[in-house]
C-alpha cells in the first residue's frame, strides 16, 4: 500500500467518523481503486454500508409500522400519493423520488406526486410504455434498478426523458411496481445524483412499501367510488324529492283547477290561477288576436307584459307563434329578454283559428311546472266552452222570456213573474225599453257588439224582428246606451221608452215603438239614441207614407235656413224648433237655449226674412213638423 492510498483511507474513516454520507465519501472511493486498491475500497465500502443498512433496517421497520397506520388512515387519493413519495424518500435516503400513473385518456404514464426535484420539468414528466423502465417493470411486475441510467443499454431509452434526468443531474435509479390483486396501480421511483448501488435490504424496504401502498391506493380509489356514489345517490335523492314535490304540487294545482271546473267557474278565475302558478301575467287574445282579457299575479315585476299590453310585441312573430302552439298543441316561445319570457298557448276549441294565451314570466318554469299550465291552459278551454254552452243557453232563455213579454199580448203572470225575478227587480220598480239599430258591420259583428256593450248587467236583449231588444232597470239601460256610444268602430242608433211600472203594458209599448222606429229608419238611418216620446206622434203620422215626399217635403221647407253657413244655420234651426216648442214664447225659449232674449229675437227676424215667417197657421206647422224630423232624424251632409 503506497502512502496516499492510506492517506485516502485514513480521510475515508475521518470522514465516516464525522457522519458523512456514502455520496461524499464516494470519490474517495473512486480515489483509492484508481490506486490500485481495489480491495481495500471495497472492504470500506463494506464498512460504509453496513451502519447504513442497520440503520436502514431500523428505519424500514420504523417506517413500515407508520406506514401501515399513517395510509391506512388517509383516504384522499392526491394526498396519499404525496405521502408514498415523501416516505419512499426518506426510506432510503434517496435524493429526489415520484410516482407515476397510467393516463388513460393520453395513453401515457405520468407524474402524479413528486419530491426533491430541482427543476419542474422531473414534476411534468411522462413516459410510454416503450421506453425507459416502464416497460420493462410492466412486464415483469418487479423492481428494476440501475446506477447508470444514462448509460444503461438494458432498455429503450427516451431522448425526452434522458434529456430531463440530466437537467435534474439523476445517475442512479430504482423503480417499484404498485401492486393491488396482482394489478399494477402505478410505479414508485427514488433516484440520486451519483452512481448508487441499491442494496438487498434498501430493495426489499421499499418494495415492502410498495405494496402496502397499493393497498392504500386501492382503498382510497374505492373510497372515492364510494363517495362518488354517495354524492350521486344523494344528488339523485335530493332530485327525487324535488321531483315529488314538483308532482305534488302538480297534483294540487290540478285538484284546484278541477275544483273551479266542477264548481263552473268564470275564465278570469282560472287565469288568475295560471297566474299565480308561475308567478306572471296572463292576456286572453280571441280569434281575431284582439285582447279580451288579462290578469296579472302580484309578484310579477317584468315589462314583456307592458309591451303585450302597448301592442310593441311583433305581431307577426306572435301570429307565427300562435300558429306553431296550435300545431304542436304545447307552449311556444314568442319573446325573451333580461331573463324574462313570453310563451304563447293555444286553446283548445275544434277550430282552425281559436282563442290563445300569452303567459309573461321571469325565470325559468321548470319542465313539471310548465307541463302543468299547459294541462291548465286544457281546462281554461273545457272551462271556455262550458262557458259559451251556459252563455247559449242563458242567450236562448233570455230570448225566449223576451218575445214572450213582447209578443204575447197580454204576458202571462209566470212570465212576468220570472222577467222581475231575472232582472231583479220588484213588483213596483221601473224598467225601460231600448230599441238598437246598427250599422258598419253585418249581422254577426253587430249581435256581438251588442252582447259586448250588455256584458256584466243585468238585461234581457236579443234581436226581435229587425233591431236588437233590450229590457232592463233604468240604470242598467243607461249605462248600455253610454257604451254604444262610445264604440267608434260601429255607429249606433235608437229609440228609448219611458219608464214602465205595469210590465203586462210591454207589447203595446214595444209595437208602437217598433213602428216609430220603422218610420224614422224609412226617412233616414238613426246614429243616437231618441226618448219615443218624442217620435210617438210623426212615427204615427208618416207609419204608411212614402219616404222621398217625407225627405222631400223637410228639404223643402227648411232649404232657405240651409243656405246659410252651418254655423248660423245650426243656431237657427234649433232656435226655430225651440220656438214652436215653448208655444212662441220667447221668453221660455231664451231661458232653454240660454241665451238671451234679444238673441233670440235676432235670430226669429232672420228667420221671418228668410221663410217668410209663420203667420199662416198651415206653414207654421209645416215648418214645425220639417224641423223635427230633421231632428229626429237629420239627412246626411245636411242640418
Amino acid at each position: 500500500m503506497i502512502p496516499d492510498s492510506i492517506t485516502l483511507a485514513s480521510r475515508i474513516v475521518a470522514g465516516l467518523a464525522d457522519g458523512q454520507d456514502r455520496a461524499e465519501i464516494q470519490p474517495m472511493l473512486d480515489g483509492l481503486r484508481a490506486q490500485g486498491a481495489a480491495d481495500l475500497a471495497d472492504n470500506l465500502v463494506r464498512l460504509v454500508q453496513q451502519p447504513g443498512e442497520t440503520a436502514l433496517t431500523e428505519r424500514g421497520l420504523t417506517l413500515l409500522i407508520e406506514t401501515a397506520h399513517d395510509l391506512s388512515s388517509t383516504l384522499s387519493l392526491k394526498e396519499l400519493l404525496g405521502k408514498i413519495v415523501t416516505r419512499a424518500r426518506n426510506l432510503v435516503g434517496s435524493h429526489v423520488a415520484w410516482l407515476t400513473m397510467l393516463d388513460e385518456d393520453e395513453g401515457l404514464f405520468r407524474n402524479y406526486a413528486t419530491e426533491g426535484n430541482l427543476t419542474p420539468g422531473t414534476a411534468e414528466m411522462k413516459a410510454d410504455i416503450r421506453h425507459g423502465v416502464v416497460g420493462q417493470i410492466m412486464e415483469t411486475k418487479s423492481f428494476f434498478t440501475t446506477s447508470d441510467y444514462l448509460n444503461d443499454k438494458g432498455f429503450r431509452h427516451s431522448p425526452a426523458l434522458d434529456e430531463q434526468f440530466r437537467r435534474e443531474n439523476i445517475t442512479s435509479l430504482a423503480g417499484f411496481p404498485i401492486l393491488s390483486d396482482g394489478r399494477v396501480m402505478g410505479l414508485l421511483f427514488v433516484a440520486d445524483r451519483y452512481g448508487r448501488k441499491y442494496s438487498g435490504r434498501e430493495i426489499s424496504v421499499i418494495g415492502s412499501f410498495a405494496q402496502h401502498a397499493g393497498v392504500a391506493m386501492n382503498n382510497a380509489r374505492s373510497f372515492a367510488r364510494l363517495s362518488e356514489a354517495l354524492d350521486t345517490a344523494e344528488q339523485v335523492r335530493t332530485s327525487l324529492e324535488s321531483h315529488i314535490a314538483e308532482v305534488e304540487t302538480s297534483a294540487r294545482s290540478h285538484d284546484e283547477m278541477m275544483s273551479l271546473l266542477a264548481r263552473g267557474a268564470d275564465l278570469q278565475s282560472f287565469m288568475q290561477r295560471m297566474a299565480s302558478e308561475v308567478s306572471g301575467a296572463i292576456f286572453y287574445l280571441d280569434p281575431g288576436f284582439q285582447l279580451r282579457d288579462e290578469v296579472a299575479d302580484s309578484r310579477y315585476e317584468g315589462t314583456l307584459g307592458h309591451d303585450m299590453r302597448e301592442g310593441r310585441l311583433d305581431h307577426a312573430a306572435l301570429l307565427s307563434t300562435i300558429a306553431r302552439s296550435r300545431r304542436s298543441g304545447r307552449s311556444e316561445l314568442l319573446a325573451e329578454r333580461d331573463g324574462e319570457r313570453a310563451l304563447v298557448l293555444s286553446l283548445h276549441g275544434g277550430a282552425q283559428r281559436g282563442d290563445s294565451l300569452v303567459i309573461c314570466h321571469t325565470g325559468d318554469i321548470g319542465r313539471i311546472p310548465l307541463r302543468n299550465l299547459e294541462r291548465s291552459a286544457v281546462a281554461l278551454s273545457i272551462a271556455k266552452l262550458w262557458a259559451e254552452k251556459r252563455q247559449a243557453d242563458q242567450l236562448i232563455a233570455a230570448a225566449t222570456l223576451l218575445r214572450h213579454l213582447v209578443l204575447v199580448s197580454p204576458p202571462d203572470a209566470s212570465t212576468l213573474g220570472s222577467v222581475r225575478d231575472r232582472l231583479g227587480t220588484g213588483a213596483q220598480e221601473e224598467v225601460r225599453m231600448l230599441l238598437v239599430t246598427l250599422s258598419g258591420t253585418d249581422r254577426e259583428g253587430q249581435t256581438d257588439h251588442i252582447r259586448a256593450a250588455a256584458g256584466r248587467l243585468n238585461l234581457l236583449v236579443d234581436l226581435v224582428d229587425d233591431a236588437y231588444l233590450a229590457v232592463g232597470p233604468a240604470s242598467e239601460i243607461t249605462q248600455l246606451v253610454e257604451r254604444l256610444q262610445r264604440r267608434r268602430t260601429v255607429t249606433a242608433g235608437g229609440l228609448l221608452s219611458q219608464p214602465i211600472t205595469a210590465l203586462e203594458n210591454c207589447p203595446t209599448i214595444w209595437r208602437e215603438m217598433a213602428g216609430a222606429l220603422r218610420t224614422i229608419r224609412r226617412i233616414a238611418p238613426l246614429s243616437r239614441f231618441i226618448d219615443h216620446a218624442e217620435i210617438g206622434l210623426f212615427g204615427r203620422l208618416f207609419e204608411q207614407a212614402d219616404p222621398e215626399r217625407i225627405r222631400d217635403l223637410v228639404t223643402r221647407r227648411l232649404a232657405a235656413i240651409r243656405s246659410r253657413d252651418p254655423k248660423g244655420r245650426a243656431h237657427l234651426a234649433t232656435t226655430l224648433l225651440c220656438y214652436f216648442d215653448c208655444q212662441h214664447n220667447i221668453a221660455r225659449t231664451a231661458d232653454s237655449l240660454s241665451v238671451h232674449v234679444n238673441t233670440v229675437r235676432q235670430r226669429l227676424d232672420t228667420l221671418r226674412h228668410v221663410t217668410g215667417g209663420w203667420e199662416d197657421p198651415i206653414a207654421a206647422l209645416e215648418l214645425h213638423i220639417a224641423l223635427r224630423l230633421d231632428r229626429l232624424a237629420p239627412v246626411p251632409g245636411e242640418v
